[in-house]
């Protein structure tokens, strides 16, 4: 048969004449110190408490001795606490730890997180010693943080949704448009409206890159399969470079790599998109008055991490003015360039899922070094043949 902590067998009361003097010094040090605790007896009778506990639940020391512990409980814990304090009573010197709300003087309840040790059997107390402490502060900012958490999760799937919707139901109408401008006969028009067609078709391949960015930003969030590979990076660099041919045959291009160290833990398809964001910015955004320069390194700092560093001396970025929205979407910073300003904020994200990071210093007229560090906690994952 379960037992009921009211029906606990008393400890032995009698007490001699020097227990009865430790127990009034550790009454007198309950009366002095500024913590909150009850004394309560083995029928859960409060019999004394400290003045903290009267400032916050209103209760005078007169009062909570007429009151039984399970009286001030919210009664969706007094299950809980009744089986505690069975626990408690079962073993003397046993501590139990609780949380539950305790109910004040006006009617309101408070959240309390402590423990209670039973000293029944100790001549100085005689009694079980609740210490406890308030945490509706605590509470409400952890229900708080559940609603936030729950609305931005809400949201999250919102966008995932939106983005998925427009990305689809766009995609078929702007092919279509795409290729009713191809198969325009402009021969036949005249040279405004061939400057017409040729807007059109700019801003048809402009929508259709921004779809196709929506469209990669949100697989590669809710893909959570990315796989971590030992990386040749110059090889990469190499089929980086082969996808530029054009450029670098025909503009003024130097390319210097330095690959003191040759490999990386990462995600192949990642850095192959980092590095082919770099240099197409490297060239897009060129100092068109000189010959462009671009520096490739990968080395091992102090730390024993590998960082990749990636210079080039074109326009540069005025960091002062743009240092905050470096990494945003839709970012841009030289304007009478074509770009989507997405380059970067994919660099980022791709990085930094990674446990990566990516720094930037850059100087205006210039130039711009990105500095990329690999986080080497990938090391103790499962690694596929090297790249």
């Amino acid at each position: 048969m379960t037992q009921n902590f009211r029906d606990h067998p008393s400890a032995d009361s009698s007490l001699g004449q020097e227990d009865v003097e430790m127990n009034n010094a550790y009454l007198a040090l309950m009366e002095k110190c500024r913590e909150k605790v009850f004394l309560i007896d083995k029928n859960g009778q409060i019999t004394n408490s400290t003045q903290e506990i009267t400032a916050l639940f209103g209760f005078s020391k007169a009062e909570y001795r007429q009151i039984k512990l399970m009286n001030i409980i919210h009664p969706d814990d007094i299950q809980l606490a009744e089986e505690q304090m069975r626990q408690v009573l079962s073993v003397p010197g046993k501590t139990i730890d609780y949380r539950i709300r305790n109910l004040d003087n006006r009617g309101s309840y408070h959240w309390v997180e402590g423990r209670v040790t039973n000293l029944l059997e100790d001549a100085q107390v005689g009694a079980l010693v609740s210490h406890f402490r308030e945490i509706d502060k605590r509470i409400n900012e952890e229900k708080e943080q559940a609603l936030l958490i729950q609305n931005l999760t809400k949201r999250n799937l919102d966008l995932n949704q939106f983005v998925y919707i427009v990305s689809h139901n766009l995609r078929t109408p702007l092919s279509n448009l795409s290729g009713l401008i191809e198969i325009l006969d402009i021969d036949h028009l005249n040279e405004h409206n061939k400057e017409i067609i040729d807007l059109f078709r700019t801003s048809t391949e402009r929508l259709n890159e921004t779809i196709t960015d929506l469209t990669y930003i949100l697989n590669r969030k809710n893909d959570q399969r990315v796989k971590i590979s030992r990386i040749n990076v110059s090889k990469i660099m190499d089929k980086v470079c082969s996808s530029f041919t054009e450029q670098i045959d025909n503009l003024p291009i130097i390319l210097h790599f330095n690959f003191a160290n040759k490999h990386v833990l990462f995600n192949k398809s990642y850095l192959e998109s980092i590095l082919t964001n770099l240099l197409s910015n490297a060239i897009k955004y060129r100092d068109q008055t000189r010959t462009l320069e671009i520096g490739v390194s990968l080395m091992t700092d102090h730390n024993g991490e590998r960082v990749l560093k990636f210079s080039d001396n074109g326009l540069g970025i005025d960091l002062d003015t743009n240092q905050d929205e470096l990494f945003g979407l839709h970012k841009r910073f030289h304007k009478h360039v074509n770009g989507n300003g997405v380059g970067l904020f994919i660099t980022k994200a791709q990085l930094t899922s990674l446990g990566g990071n990516i720094e930037v210093s850059s100087k205006v007229n210039e130039g711009t070094t990105f500095s990329i560090t690999f986080c080497n906690d990938l090391i103790n994952q499962d690694l596929l043949a090297e790249s």
